[in-house]
Formats: C-alpha cells, structure tokens, sequence
C-alpha cells in the first residue's frame, strides 16, 4: 500500500488542504445542513455510493464515474452544505468500495467531490436559481452555469493531484480535461435538470428513475473511452507499419517515444504535452513507409535520394494531420530541424521549432547511433552516443533538452531500453 509518507512533501500538504478544507466548511455550516430531510440525503447518498462504486479506468489516470447526473440533482435540490456533506460522504465509500481502504486517498477523494458539489450548490443559489421555479433564467440557466463550477472543481482537484504527484505542471492538463468533458457533462444537464423538477414537483422518490438510466450512462461513458481505445489502436497499425518498413529495426519508434517521454517529464512539461510528445515519438517516421527501396545496400545514398527520403517529414506530418491530435503532426513535421537552424524542412531555429520536435530530434538521434541506423553507419555504444549528443548542443539540439538527456542518463542507463536481438 502506497503509504502518505512516501509522497512528495507538497502533494501531502495539498491532500491536507483539501480534506481540511472541506471539514472546515462542514463544520461552520452544520447548522445549515437539513438534518430534519435525512431520508432524502440518505437516499441520495446511498445512491452516490452504488454509482461510484462502479468507476471506469480513465486513460490519463484516474477513474470516470456515472455519479454526475446525480450530483447536478443534489446541488440544485439540497442546500450547499448538505450537498457538500452528502456528495462527500457518498462518493468517498463507494470509492473506499470499489479501490479499497487508503485512509489519505479515500478522505481526498470525498472532499475534493464533496467541495466541488457544494461550491457549484452555492454559485446555483447565488444566481437566484431555483427547481421550485423551473424557467429558463430562473433554473436552468444557473443550472447549466452551476454544472460547469462543478465540473471545473472537479477537473482542478484531479489534475492538481496528479501533477503535484507527478511532479507536472497541472494548469494546461486542467483545461484540456475541462474541454474534453465539456460536451459530455453539458449533455447531462437535460436528465439531470427533468430529475430535479420530478424531485421537486412530484416525490423525491422519483430520483429512483435514475437507476433506470444507469445502464445507458455507463455505456456512454465508455463508448466515449473506447474512442480513445479505437485511436490508440490506429497509432498501433501505423506503428507496425513503420517497423516493418523502417531499417533501423523493430520497436525503433517505440524506444523512441518512450525516451521522448521519459524527457517530456524529466523537463516537467504538462501531461497533455508528454502524451503528444509520445505519440510524436511513435509516429516520427511514419512518413518512410513505401521508402524502403531507397535503403537498399546496393543503392547509393546520392543527392536525389536523400533528398526523396528527407521528404519523409512531409508525408509523416499529412498522416498525423488526421489524428486528433494537431501538436502530433508539427512535431512530425519539424523533428528533423536543427537547434542552429541548419535542419529541414523549414530551417527553422531555436524557439521556432516545437518544443516536443527538440525533445524528438534527440531522442531519435540517441536510438538512431545505437542501432546504427540512418544516417548513421556504424553501432555506437550508450557512451559514445551519449558524447555525440553532448557535442552538438547549440548545433543541432536545444541545449535544455540534453540537459534533461543528460540528466536522465545518469538516472538509468539508457541502452537498457533495447530489448533482446536489438534494433
């Protein structure tokens, strides 16, 4: 079991804060809690539970929940501290239910929820909005705006969890979340705002017709993650592709994504930045397929063909155009430019290449002296590839990308990455 301790010092004072947080603002606004409604706020609460017990597997890390449509009822239904306790409460022991008990993870997890939805309570009330008066400007316009408070607490709480525990910038991360989730959590507001009405006009009871959509909720949950799934598998193909083209041997793109990641974190650059770097790294030479003609021993490497081969990066970028992804294609584009602007295809220089290009550039060059592939004639050992990274800072790589390689080299050494038979 992962114990506290063992965190970095800042994540457990942010664990802290959160939880302290949140039992501060019970604690001061208990009286304002609706005790007398305790059947409502248990039934509530039990159902949070049995959602969240149920999380799918998110693929940035994490887990994605069917409990959003309920939490948008209780913060429009109940009073903020009594949405802050509830969502708390319930969220907390499905979670303890359904990952096991981590005393730290768990009491985070309630009170990230549970501030989240009472915050998003607040800001509904503070816009005059009301379930027992269901117009456009007096309930579901708060409603909407109070679902995207929700949302984009929610969003902070996790992205600052995971790059404080992974030592990344969360900022960038927390609006890539925000958007990816946007459509997803506005297309609830319309269930979630008739279950309101039903609650308020009709019997709290009713809320139990939430369980009848469950189903459907979790399917589109995961229809949504397995798009993510149906891409990963597409940059697969294309992967095996490049491995079966490509003379620098099986697995090349591969040991040169993970090594461009393995940089991308080492600089501390943001999650959304890595995974893009990652994909750059996969699919760098993707444009060498139907090239292998031109690697022929029995051919010579005269002008016209390096030229054909250097129009590599061209094809590579058109193909990595159509992922969803646009940063994957310039770094495609560009990972062949130079720190001193002696590269192709543009001649571009220092801050003008992408950053996840430089990162690319020398991760690519590193394998590439490894395996002996081109340009490169012979195998280099991780030492003699190492110096010659060293020697072209300023020239052809950014001076604060071999920084980080170097860095990196002396954490592992890097030719450990080669699996068995090489490149």
């Amino acid at each position: 079991m992962l114990t506290v301790q063992r965190l970095p010092r800042d994540f457990q004072l942010f664990i802290m804060a959160v939880v302290l947080a949140a039992a501060a603002l019970l604690w001061l606004f208990a009286t304002e809690i609706r005790w007398q409604a305790w059947p409502e706020l248990l039934m509530f609460m039990i159902l949070i539970t049995v959602t969240s017990t149920f999380p799918i597997p998110h693929p940035r890390g994490g887990y994605v929940t069917s409990t959003t449509t309920l939490m948008y009822v209780l913060l429009s239904v109940q009073e903020p501290a009594s949405a802050l306790l509830v969502a708390g409460c319930g969220y907390a022991i499905g979670h303890a239910t359904s990952r096991g008990w981590v005393p730290w993870r768990t009491f985070f997890n309630g009170a990230q929820m549970g501030i989240s939805v009472g915050l998003a309570s607040l800001v509904f009330r503070q816009l005059g909005g009301s379930p027992h008066t269901p117009g456009v400007v007096s309930f579901l316009l708060p409603f909407t705006l109070a679902s995207l408070v929700h949302q984009a607490a929610n969003n902070f709480f996790v992205t600052s969890f995971f790059g404080r525990l992974r030592q990344t910038p969360w900022v960038r991360t927390w609006l890539v979340e925000f958007k990816d989730s946007l459509s997803s959590n506005l297309l609830t507001v319309p269930s979630a705002a008739l279950l309101a009405i039903l609650y308020v006009f009709v019997h709290p009871v009713t809320l139990l017709l939430y369980l009848i959509s469950l189903p459907a909720q979790r399917w589109a949950i995961q229809l949504y993650l397995q798009q993510k799934q149906i891409y990963k598998q597409a940059i697969d193909s294309l992967v095996l592709a490049i491995d079966v083209n490509f003379p620098q041997g099986a697995g090349h793109s591969k040991r040169v994504a993970d090594l461009a990641a393995a940089l991308a974190r080492k600089m501390r650059l943001p999650d959304p930045d890595v995974e893009a770097i990652e994909l750059g790294g996969l699919l760098h030479d993707v444009g060498m397929i139907g090239l292998e003609e031109f690697f022929d021993p029995v051919n010579q490497l005269d002008l016209s063909v390096t030229e054909r081969i250097r129009q590599h990066v061209l094809m590579g970028a058109e193909i990595a155009a159509e992922l969803p992804r646009r940063d994957v294609s310039k770094i495609v584009l560009h990972h062949h430019e130079n720190f001193d602007g002696s590269g192709y295809p543009q001649g571009l220089k220092g801050a003008q290449i992408p950053v996840g290009a430089r990162i690319v550039a020398v991760a690519e060059a590193f394998e590439s002296m490894l395996a002996g592939g081109f340009p490169y004639q012979d195998r280099s050992s991780s030492g003699e590839a190492t110096d010659a990274i060293r020697r072209q800072i300023g020239q052809a790589f950014d001076p604060r990308v071999v920084d980080a390689f170097l860095a990196l080299s002396t954490e592992e050494t890097p030719s450990s990455r080669h699996g068995k038979g090489g490149l």
